[in-house]
């Protein structure tokens, strides 16, 4: 199709200056710069995966839920549906935890997240997938399109890539102000503390390696001779250097001096500094401290902070995934499905959801059906009257 004609369409402006006027979205580019994230700051930070650990399997161990509307409107739970079922076990290789886990860690590192619904086509539309997968990030390219603002995904691995339909790929990504096209990763919030942390467990195993004391200079009052200067330097290494040795007494002959040089660590701020670099990492990731080890925690700020951590991170995460799955997935099914995560079933939410229900049991002006969506309960025919609170 020639160019000229793209705008004759009635699509969106904005798509159609985001797909001709713009450059294609980086796409396998950011492979560089993900295996760079994925080394520095998840497989060498222990507080960036200390973070994504918690989010990720606080919100893989949320079990889910299937709706069925009814006619008159009331939603029905279902309990045996092959949807749940492809939710439990989405792969021979995979059940429902491991897949959400994964999909999770992935978003949370790299910003983006993709999964891949596999089944069998018909007439070109699709029926239910029989299997779902987890792909790489780095591995994924989106291919826009000027109409539908995204045409599909090429994933590349080893020298070969695979196509996919716009309809075969779900994409989750995290908000990025600079990128119409791929989400932003936390990670990169967070390079400036990340990159501290790392340079001082670098900086702690090389003073234990190197001889366990603070960087100094062996100063000679006369120039010695290459023999003498290579000896010293050998003597050195063996006497000196390595974690058996710390400590061990320097012996050194006449005219030569030990001088320390160097900022000590104790002058740098070094402790306080990592402390604020850590949070810094837990104030990106939204994550209370105590669940990592970063502040002190007892046994009630550790209930609290686990309450915090599903109310302002598992539940919007979750929620995100619920909206993605009610789009891409669950209407493959049939109509009138829905999805969503048993939030009652959050132990670290019971005591919220036990004052919840104490107060829907009060109320004096809500419905009974009113009262039953509250609690996160179906409604039912006949429930659009005032119920009568208990009495105390």
């Amino acid at each position: 199709m020639k160019l000229k004609n793209w705008f004759k369409r009635k699509v969106s402006a904005a798509t159609r200056a985001l797909t001709v006027m713009m450059p294609l979205p980086h796409g396998f580019g950011m492979k560089a710069n993900y295996e760079s994230i994925a080394r520095e700051g998840y497989m060498t930070n222990s507080v960036v995966f200390a973070c994504i650990r918690e989010i990720a399997g606080a919100s893989a161990g949320v079990p889910w839920q299937l709706f069925q509307t009814q006619s008159d409107g009331t939603q029905k739970e279902l309990t045996d549906h092959p949807l749940l079922k492809l939710i439990d076990r989405p792969n021979p290789f995979q059940g429902r935890f491991e897949l959400i886990e994964n999909l999770t860690a992935y978003l949370y590192l790299s910003g983006n997240a993709y999964m891949e619904a596999v089944g069998p086509t018909s007439n070109g539309r699709n029926k239910p997938p029989t299997e779902l997968y987890v792909l790489r990030p780095d591995r994924m390219a989106i291919l826009p399109d000027p109409t539908h603002f995204i045409r599909g995904y090429e994933y590349k691995v080893a020298g070969q890539s695979v196509k996919f339909s716009r309809d075969q790929v779900m994409h989750l990504k995290l908000f990025h102000p600079l990128d119409d096209w791929y989400g932003l990763s936390p990670v990169q919030a967070a390079a400036l503390p990340v990159d501290k942390i790392n340079a001082s467990d670098r900086w702690n195993a090389a003073l234990l390696q190197n001889s366990a004391v603070p960087s100094g200079a062996l100063v000679s009052k006369k120039r010695l001779t290459d023999e003498q200067y290579g000896r010293l330097k050998s003597e050195m290494r063996e006497q000196v250097q390595g974690v058996t040795n710390a400590r061990s007494p320097l012996l050194l002959e006449e005219d030569i001096d030990w001088k320390e040089i160097g900022t000590s660590p104790k002058d740098m701020d070094w402790i306080d500094g990592l402390k604020f670099s850590a949070l810094q990492i837990a104030q990106i990731y939204n994550l209370p401290p105590e669940l990592i080890g970063l502040t002190p925690a007892t046994y009630q700020n550790r209930k609290e902070a686990r309450k915090a951590l599903y109310t302002e991170v598992v539940l919007p995460a979750l929620s995100r995934l619920r909206d993605s799955l009610n789009t891409w997935l669950t209407p493959r099914f049939g109509d009138g499905l829905t999805l969503n995560f048993n939030r009652n079933a959050i132990e670290a939410l019971s005591e919220d959801q036990t004052a919840l229900w104490q107060r829907v049991n009060d109320s004096r002006f809500l419905t009974l059906n009113e009262q039953r969506q509250l609690v996160g309960y179906e409604s039912l025919a006949g429930g659009d009257v005032l119920s009568q609170p208990s009495k105390k």
